[in-house]
């Protein structure tokens, strides 16, 4: 089913981009793509009497609409992103039906494999929180804290025209070259 869901989504996004020229619109949707499938997957195989399954659904819920926000909020108003250009260029005036495979429906796909141990996560387990829920949970915010932090952080440094040419080594990112995968990275373990 959630699947489908995807699938229908991606198609629609895609219908938009051909009116819109523009195929960065599919970037904002990661986020919410996930929190979609995760409410999806909390309708078909959650134990409602089990707190984990409204867990992991909010977990995916606040992450997704976090980063959502954060790429809506960071790409709005610039156009058409320079990778889709260059695919745009590149594919001719069969760009078109090409963006639905190699952008829309590729995404789509990724989405919902990497969306696949939600599945997991919310069918069947204890009926409480064990430990390895609430290190899951410790680990989750952590992750938080860095990939948001860090997307703040690199935001306003790069919003310095002092700072063009420089790297960021303050903040979330003295601790490693890329906070926010990392902190994706996290929250998703």
């Amino acid at each position: 089913m959630a699947g489908l869901v995807i699938w229908g989504l991606v198609t629609l996004l895609w219908l938009a981009s051909l009116i819109l020229r523009d195929a960065s619109i599919v970037d904002p949707f990661w986020g919410t793509g996930f929190v979609i499938t995760a409410w999806v997957y909390f309708s078909q195989a959650a134990d409602l009497t089990s707190f984990r399954p409204w867990l992991v659904t909010m977990l995916v819920t606040v992450w997704g609409l976090r980063l959502s926000l954060h790429l809506l909020a960071r790409n709005w108003g610039k156009g058409e992103d320079y990778r889709y250009q260059e695919f745009r260029r590149n594919g001719g005036p069969a760009w078109w039906w090409q963006s639905y495979f190699k952008v829309f429906i590729l995404q789509g796909v990724i989405m919902w494999i990497v969306s696949a141990p939600l599945l997991v996560a919310q069918s069947g387990g204890p009926a409480g929180l064990t430990p390895l829920d609430y290190l899951g949970v410790a680990v989750w915010a952590i992750g938080f804290y860095f990939e948001a932090a860090g997307d703040f952080q690199l935001a306003r440094f790069k919003a310095n025209p002092a700072n063009k040419g420089k790297l960021l080594t303050s903040g979330v990112w003295r601790y490693t070259r890329h906070p926010n995968y990392f902190g994706d990275a996290a929250q998703w373990w």
